[in-house]
């Protein structure tokens, strides 16, 4: 590979730095958590862990610090939980100044990902091993690998305390586009070589023709937070939607009750899917690396 050169060498400068960044600010905020341990909190817990009397509070200090993926999840599935915690203003002050950190992150990596591929990896490798102590530690604990999403994620927060927060659960589903088979080329030429992509590839170069393919991403579940507050001067209420991923932080006073609220799972609720009787893609995808199904013959 050759030499990066000076830009390289200062994009790659930033991705540490801001990576170190985004860790100390981590740091600082889950601390302050701690500290609030006085103040109201709920997070919603799996039955195992309504038995074991888990820290409600500590469950949202995992869930801001959870920036690796896990082994035994789908690698496109990022963690959600629900949850309220009360936060004084140093930690709100806190959350806040993390959240810039991981926007400086965020513009860091997408810096260089418009270099080429070999230098991407190479300053991603840069970045692991800085952190080699962290990732075998969190390898032992069935972690692999920085997951950018959860990395890039803002602490969700509030400035005011809310009356009401209703949570909701938006459906899974999926997207499919139409995609040319030049389009799927490019995918599987993008990915790293492998027997599957040359598989994938050959089997591609063999359709000739100028078939259309369907491209199908699946969208996972997205947790809503249905926000009511009060107007100053007692005028009424406002209400406002927010993507909550995480627990919201809320600034509260010692003494002071948590929002109404209804108790969600940690989990979507599973609904039965009923099959459409119009589907017009074949079950299995042709090329599975990239998610590239055939429709049907009557729709080709």
């Amino acid at each position: 590979m050759p030499a990066p050169t000076p830009s390289t060498v200062l994009l790659r400068a930033e991705l540490l730095a801001s990576y170190d960044s985004l860790l100390g600010h981590l740091d600082e905020c889950c601390a302050r958590i701690r500290r609030d341990a006085t103040l109201a909190a709920w997070v919603s817990r799996t039955e195992a862990e309504m038995q074991d009397a888990a820290d409600m509070r500590f469950k949202a200090i995992q869930l801001y610090r959870a920036l690796w993926y896990e082994e035994a999840r789908d690698g496109r599935e990022t963690l959600t939980c629900p949850g309220i915690v009360g936060a004084g203003r140093e930690t709100l002050l806190a959350a806040s100044a993390c959240n810039a950190a991981k926007d400086r992150f965020k513009a860091a990596v997408l810096a260089l990902k418009s270099l080429a591929r070999p230098e991407m990896r190479a300053a991603m490798t840069d970045l692991h091993r800085r952190q080699e102590t962290l990732a075998v530690a969190m390898r032992r604990m069935g972690a692999a690998r920085l997951n950018l999403k959860q990395a890039y994620r803002h602490i969700p927060l509030l400035d005011q305390r809310p009356l009401k927060i209703g949570f909701t659960w938006s459906k899974q589903g999926r997207v499919i586009q139409r995609t040319s088979q030049a389009t799927a080329r490019r995918l599987l030429e993008q990915r790293v070589e492998t027997p599957q992509t040359i598989l994938e590839l050959q089997r591609l170069a063999q359709m000739g023709g100028d078939e259309i393919l369907a491209r199908v991403r699946g969208v996972c579940p997205h947790l809503r937070a249905n926000l009511v507050f009060a107007i100053e001067g007692g005028s009424g209420v406002r209400r406002r939607l927010m993507q909550a991923p995480l627990p919201i932080l809320i600034p509260l006073q010692p003494g002071q009750a948590l929002p109404e609220f209804v108790p969600v799972a940690p989990e979507p609720p599973l609904a039965p899917r009923l099959r459409r009787a119009d589907v017009r893609i074949e079950d299995e995808p042709l090329l599975p690396s990239v998610r590239v199904h055939r429709y049907r013959a009557p729709y080709r």
